[in-house]
């Protein structure tokens, strides 16, 4: 939404508790969004925690402390608007669906089964689908839809903001923490010739696949993602490959159409499998 507001001209501040923006995506990508949108800040303050806000005449006053002790504390700012935005709890305790029998956790998540069952007959989606469709199989006495279950192997992740930044299954940042050997494909689309054409090549396409000894050099693909404009729009191709089981020979044989940003995807998998011939030089 920042950037959005800063698109129509307004200057932004922007506080955040944590100590690094956008939480769950590759440092990689988030990084290229950041000097991409460096120009639309003011100030980028993190371990910062926003206390306070007060109307008046001259605005909204604004209070902030240090999210770890011994460090920074801003000082008060006034601004004509704030936006806050904030992750959202369960609320399974607040809607009373324990007084219908059905089990809440402590946190106030409702627990389901890989049929998408709580303990008493009922969730979001495709999840809904699922219940659904058990519901449905019960009543009719169907058997296989009966037998419906929610097995997903990933759930893709998006920011909408500009550039996009999307993600999908295992990131570079878990597969280093967990200790996961991985072989990674990096297209930057400065080599591609839409992103060229269209002004906007800042971004990078990013596939991670299986280098364990098991794998042989064939390993499978594990996650992805990128960083651009449309990312959001082209991260489910990542999300099948993944749920599908496809390689880097499976993803870089599939014939993308020319010139669009999709291709990136096929070209990332050329990269990890050591057959891209559309890299520009590399840098001395």
């Amino acid at each position: 939404m920042g950037t959005a507001y800063s698109t129509l001209g307004a200057r932004l501040d922007v506080f955040e508790m944590l100590d690094e923006l956008m939480q769950g995506a590759d440092r990689d990508l988030v990084e290229i969004w950041q000097k991409m949108n460096a120009p639309r800040f003011d100030n980028i303050m993190l371990k910062t925690k926003t206390v306070g806000a007060e109307a008046i005449k001259a605005g909204i006053e604004v209070t902030f402390e240090a999210a770890e002790p011994g460090g920074k504390t801003p000082d008060p700012q006034t601004y004509d608007l704030v936006l806050q935005a904030v992750g959202r709890p369960p609320n399974g305790k607040k809607i009373a669906v324990d007084k219908a029998g059905v089990a809440v956790t402590d946190r106030g998540f409702i627990n389901v089964d890989i049929q998408m069952r709580t303990n008493v007959p009922h969730k979001a989606v495709h999840e809904g689908h699922v219940a659904a469709e058990v519901i449905a199989g019960e009543l009719q006495g169907n058997k296989e839809l009966a037998s419906a279950a929610f097995n997903a192997r990933v759930i893709p992740s998006v920011a909408y903001t500009d550039p996009e930044i999307a993600w999908v299954g295992l990131t570079e940042d878990q597969a280093r923490a967990q200790g996961i050997k991985v072989k990674k494909g990096l297209f930057p689309w400065t080599a591609s010739g839409r992103a060229i054409a269209n002004g906007r090549d800042e971004g990078v396409t990013k596939l991670l696949f299986d280098d364990s000894p098991e794998a042989h050099g064939h390993g499978k693909i594990l996650g992805g993602g990128m960083v651009g404009t449309h990312a959001g729009d082209m991260i489910g191709e990542v999300a099948l490959a993944i749920e599908m089981g496809a390689d880097a020979v499976d993803i870089g044989k599939t014939i993308h159409p020319h010139p669009t940003l999709g291709e990136s995807i096929g070209m990332a998998a050329e990269v990890a499998h050591g057959s891209c011939t559309d890299l520009p030089p590399a840098r001395k």
